[in-house]
């Protein structure tokens, strides 16, 4: 009925999405590998990113917040990016930015 929906539609949905926000805040500071150095303790952990579409790779992230794509390497998988790749065939995303062309060259080596 109406309060299932309310009940799981809307709150237990926000509960889950506000917890996978910390733990990647949490976990992907404590374990993982970086791509680029930082001094804030964010790492890339794979597993985190299985889990919240892309979000895992946070020192990627870090190094380029302004970037759309959180994976630099083929085996990076983001979900999200390949979301807002759609969108932009579609028309409905515009102006995304991507990681600067040199690295997008060392991302394919490898």
């Amino acid at each position: 009925g109406g309060w299932s929906f309310v009940v799981y539609g809307i709150f237990v949905r926000a509960v889950l999405l506000w917890h996978s926000t910390w733990f990647v805040n949490s976990a992907s500071h404590m374990r993982g590998y970086r791509t680029f150095e930082s001094d804030d303790g964010a790492q890339n952990l794979w597993w985190v990113s299985l889990l919240t579409y892309g979000e895992g790779w946070h020192n990627n992230h870090h190094a380029y917040p302004h970037v759309a794509k959180s994976g630099l390497h083929w085996w990076e998988i983001d979900v999200t990016w390949w979301t807002i790749c759609l969108m932009q065939r579609l028309g409905l995303a515009k102006k995304v930015v991507n990681y600067p062309p040199s690295l997008q060259r060392l991302s394919r080596l490898g």
